[in-house]
């Protein structure tokens, strides 16, 4: 009975003793160092049977996160049979990438034609040799593929939904030219509007909206799906592009309200994209994601899930289960940034300050080691980083005198599946 006890008192201290190590230095034990990302493909073992593989970014305007992620997002394309890579870009720009990568006949025949679809601001989240490079390799790769098996390039996003509207009332009446011109004077009732803030403006003075409107053109494109002349492709965009103009409005009308809702109208978008597009590639379709790290992460992780705003990360493992999505974080502790120093302004190269004292950045920097990753399924790591860390999140527009407003209270084993740290990190090379 006294060596029982004796052992019990013994295991009790060690797992205390795990409990209470310096996160540092479980870090510095845990990382895995890497020096050209074709090292990666060990982090990517740890995938399996995942649906959604979510690749994040600490910045929209950094070189090194672009090429990480196209790197892994090729090697599960060509080793494990993923199905499509989605982006945080606008639904009807990508539907004309999508078109080039998968060589349709009415699509872009050149890679700078297809890269000129990408025409609203910030051009460089996109417009990129870093991305242009992974688009040109998605052509190449499937230019040998049955049309059937080929890989697919979309954006998840709301912005640019009057391109979305007029993509769909062209479709519609490219099929029946009345309903084509019904759709144009239902779309009318927003697009009348140059810009969305108008329409807010008008929502906010009249109390009226044109909801009844938007979602009428839905109907008009489904009671289309059966017409001899409607491509599953095509059909399948133009649903889409009535489902961006939807929820659009109801993101953009949000903005009246205080909370939450605007922002979760976008991240609930985002994941319907997400949803229907594994629908429409089939039954064990797998796709990947790239999107900021405050969408890919889950919400509930960091503050934001405290006032009730979601994102891809969480919605992803709710609806899907935590066993069939993959999150992967990515941050850098310095270097140079591509941002605007307001919505709409001009393309800067700005110093990205060292992460303040504290921060998780802080603490990966403290390991010395220029590139590593963590994987968090790893037990002992997780438990011994239940601490909420600051982890930094820049965003297009960027101030770096205001660095303290950019950091997310985290804790990041509950965020991410995994997390890759740059020390010190690049611009990305613009087209522009």
């Amino acid at each position: 009975m006294k060596k029982i006890f004796l052992a019990i008192l013994v295991f009790s201290f060690v797992q205390c003793s795990l409990s209470a190590q310096d996160p540092g230095q479980l870090i510095s034990e845990k990382a895995v160092a890497f020096d050209d990302r074709s090292e990666l493909a060990s982090l990517l073992e740890h995938i399996s049977g995942e649906r959604l593989v979510l690749m994040g970014e600490a910045s929209h305007g950094t070189s090194e996160f672009y090429t990480k992620r196209a790197f892994m997002s090729k090697h599960l394309v060509s080793e494990h049979g993923f199905n499509f890579i989605a982006v945080e870009g606008d639904w009807s720009s990508f539907s004309r990438l999508n078109e080039y990568v998968k060589h349709k006949e009415h699509g872009p025949q050149t890679l700078d034609d297809a890269m000129a679809a990408i025409d609203r601001w910030p051009l460089w989240m996109w417009r990129n040799q870093e991305f242009k490079a992974l688009v040109a390799w998605l052509r190449d790769f499937n230019e040998d593929l049955d049309p059937a098996d080929r890989v697919g390039l979309y954006g998840i996003d709301v912005y640019d939904n009057y391109s979305s509207m007029e993509d769909v009332a062209a479709w519609i009446s490219s099929i029946d030219s009345e309903q084509g011109d019904r759709a144009d004077r239902l779309y009318s009732c927003m697009s009348r509007h140059p810009e969305p803030s108008g329409y807010v403006q008008m929502v906010a003075r009249t109390g009226q909206d044109c909801s009844e409107d938007i979602e009428e053109v839905l109907g008009i494109v489904r009671s289309l799906k059966d017409h001899p002349d409607a491509s599953k492709w095509e059909f399948f965009k133009a649903e889409h592009g009535a489902k961006v103009a939807i929820n659009a409005e109801l993101h953009y009308r949000a903005n009246l309200q205080q909370g939450p809702q605007s922002w979760n109208y976008r991240a609930s978008h985002f994941y319907l994209t997400a949803e229907r597009l594994l629908e429409y590639y089939s039954e064990n379709s797998r796709g990947i994601i790239w999107a900021h790290n405050t969408h890919i992460g889950d919400a509930r992780a960091t503050d934001m899930g405290q006032v009730g705003m979601q994102n891809i990360g969480q919605l992803s493992r709710d609806a899907l289960g935590r066993e069939n999505t993959f999150a992967i974080g990515f941050g850098t502790y310095t270097g140079e940034v591509l941002a605007g120093r307001e919505w709409e302004g001009a393309m800067r190269s700005m110093n990205t300050p060292e992460a303040q004292d504290g921060s998780w950045e802080h603490l990966l920097m403290q390991t010395g080691l220029d590139k590593l990753y963590l994987y968090f399924g790893d037990e002992e790591l997780a438990s011994g980083l239940t601490e909420r860390f600051p982890h930094r999140a820049i965003g297009v527009t960027y101030n770096p005198a205001n660095e303290s407003n950019n950091y997310v209270p985290s804790v990041l084993p509950d965020r991410y599946n995994a997390f890759i740290f740059i020390h010190t990190t690049n611009t990305l090379d613009p087209l522009d």
